[in-house]
Order: C-alpha cells, then structure tokens, then sequence
C-alpha cells in the first residue's frame, strides 16, 4: 500500500510513519520542510520526502499521485495555538482538508482517514461521549475539526472516509512534545519538583501515542469496515487531578501540587473508545501509568545526558531532540491490562492533600469511573 501522511514530522505522524512502514507499507510524508528526522525514516524504511505547503493546491496534487491512501494529520493542533492564529487555523484546518479531499476524489484515491480530535466533545458534562454523542466544541481548534469532519463525511464519492477522534496524546516520540497533559505534568514534576494543575476536577480522554499510530493501521487494514465512519480513539479517561497525582508519585523526590480551580479551558469531558475496540483488530497497549514512567525515564535520561556534555543544550531541549529513541512503532511497547470490550479500570482513587500543602485537598470526585 502506498500512503501519503500529512503532517509526517510531528509528534504522531513520526510514529504513524514507522508504524505504517512496519506494516508494509510505502510512506510518502508531505510537510513544509525536511528535518534529520525525516532523513532517518527514509535511511531506515520505505519512506519517501515531499515538500510543500499544504495549502498550496498544485502541492497536494503532486503529493496524492499514485497513493492508495491518505492519512491526513497535519493541522494547527490544539486551542492555544489556533487561537493565536484564528486565520491560519483555518486556513490548514478546514480549507486545506476540503481541498486535499477533492484531490483526492480526482485522483483515485480509495481512502482517507482524517485526524481529527476528542475536542469537539468540548464541555460534556453528561456521562461518557460516544461517537453519536452531539459535539459541543468549545474553541475555534474544536470548531475547525468540526467543520472540516462535516465536509469530509458530506462528500460521498468513491473515497472512504474515516474520521479518528483522538484523544489527548502522551508518550516519548522522535519529536516530543512537553506541552500534552501527561507529559506536561511529568515534565513538571521531573524538572521543578511542582505541578500546577488548572481545572483539577475537569475529564480529559487519553491515548499514548504508539495506540494512536496503531488505530492508524487497524482502519486502513479494514476500509470496508471503516468506511463513513467515526472512531474515538481512546485508552482512558482521567481528571486532570489524577494525572497529577501519577505525575507526582513516578518522581523519586517530594512533588508539591498546586490546584487552581479557576481556568479559562472550558473543556470537560470523557469519552468512550468501545466502538474501534469492538470494530476492528485495534488493541491498545499502554496505560496512562505506563506512560507517565515512560516518560519520567525519558526525561532522566536526556537530564543525565545534558549534565555529561559540557557546553551542553538545556535539558528541556536535550529531552525534546537529543534522548529521542529510535524511530520504531515496537520502542519499548508495554501491555496494558485491558479487557476484550476496552479498558475497564477505575480511575485512581482521590489523590488527597496534595503534598507540601498541609491541609490542601482538590475537590472531590463528582462522576462515576473514567471509561
């Protein structure tokens, strides 16, 4: 199979990219420009480079031609940094997208699966959001999503078309990122010895990022079953307390957590992943506390690595590029304690007074388990 992925030196698409080559697949990674990461996917598997800017038609068409598959992730990722940039954000998020489908349409491609975001769930305050769950995005980044899904799905055509969900990412990868809420907790927690939690009460769905990348593989391993369809993609769900309290408990030291209840991210929800567990051939295999050790030891690593090199990068920067593993979708893969219809663990229990706050104790739990 020959897949063009957007976004193919990010966070995910790097790890999607080495998963899909596991897989046999040919990679064609479109992004605006090379990086000594893309040079070692195409050193070690079948991958191949293309240049270019997304939003740029002639760009696309040269990019589908002769892919069996799209695998689009490329985008302005996140609120904060779509609401910096409202314009740009939906100029890749939303216009790029219906543009790269009516290539697509043109060219022949049989399918394309779309990255979008658990973020259209926006503020769900109702139980556990499934796919037929009305979306309710509460930032331009869910709205874009939202958008750029419905024009996806509208189309008909011969195209299939599948539309992951994903959950919140987190994880070690080539190109990390510190600024995804388990990794940003552990981060925190590693490098200051504090975590400061804003909204500490407020749901978020999980996913590590080698799940994502096989989700990926399941759906375009099965287009039949995919066609038209929406997956979440999820592992666990979690109060943003509880990933705090793993954060704190994986650092050797003393952890002070701080609780802000004010916070301007409206967002709230838990998600259910039973749907793409049940449909298809995915099985993930971390959970949040897998991940949260994985990362800690990642960062140690990279800390250690920076104290032994003289003139050496900050930490931060050596744990984002230097310590990265190789670019491979078995790197130090975990199994995690799921059953056939998904994850069935109950969240951890109340973290308490939170340490090097005497008398400080977050709110309390108001909803059931986090599935």
């Amino acid at each position: 199979m020959r897949v063009l992925l957007t976004g193919a030196t990010g966070y995910t698409g790097l790890i999607v990219a080495s998963r899909l080559m596991e897989a046999g697949a040919h990679v064609r990674g479109l992004a605006s420009r090379p990086s000594e990461l893309t040079q070692k996917l195409e050193s070690t598997g079948d991958f191949t480079f293309h240049q270019g800017d997304l939003r740029d038609a002639q760009t696309l068409t040269e990019a589908v031609e002769g892919v069996d598959a799209i695998v689009h992730f490329a985008a302005i990722v996140g609120d904060p940094a779509s609401a910096r940039e409202p314009g740009l954000a939906r100029q890749v998020n939303v216009e790029a997208t219906k543009v790269l489908f009516d290539v697509a349409d043109r060219s022949g491609v049989n399918h394309l699966v779309f990255g979008s975001t658990c973020s259209v769930y926006g503020r769900h305050t109702g139980g556990i959001a499934t796919e037929t769950t009305p979306v309710n995005p509460v930032s331009l980044y869910g709205e874009t999503k939202v958008e750029a899904e419905n024009y996806l799905l509208d189309q008909g055509g011969d195209v299939n078309v599948t539309v992951l969900r994903l959950a919140t990412a987190y994880g070690v990868s080539p190109k990390m990122r510190l600024d995804l809420i388990v990794n940003q907790y552990v981060h925190e927690a590693t490098a200051r010895g504090e975590v400061t939690v804003m909204g500490p009460e407020a749901w978020r769905p999980h996913a590590h990022v080698q799940d994502l990348a096989q989700a990926v593989d399941s759906v375009l391993a099965d287009p039949r079953k995919a066609r038209q369809q929406i997956f979440n993609v999820v592992t666990e769900n979690m109060q943003l307390k509880q990933v705090a309290a793993l954060a704190s408990a994986a650092h050797t030291g003393s952890v002070r957590i701080n609780y802000r209840a004010t916070v301007d991210d409206r967002r709230d929800y838990a998600v259910s992943g039973d749907k793409l567990l049940n449909s298809l051939s995915y099985k993930p295999g971390w959970t949040v506390a897998q991940g949260v050790h994985e990362v800690h030891n990642h960062l140690i690593s990279a800390e250690s690595s920076a104290r032994a090199s003289s003139g050496s990068r900050p930490a931060t920067e050596a744990a984002q590029q230097d310590r990265a593993p190789r670019i491979s979708a078995s790197v130090a893969r975990s199994r995690s304690t799921t059953t056939p219809d998904g994850p069935r663990r109950r969240p951890p229990t109340d973290p308490g007074t939170a340490p090097g706050i005497p008398g400080t104790t977050p709110p309390r739990q108001q909803r059931g388990r986090g599935r």
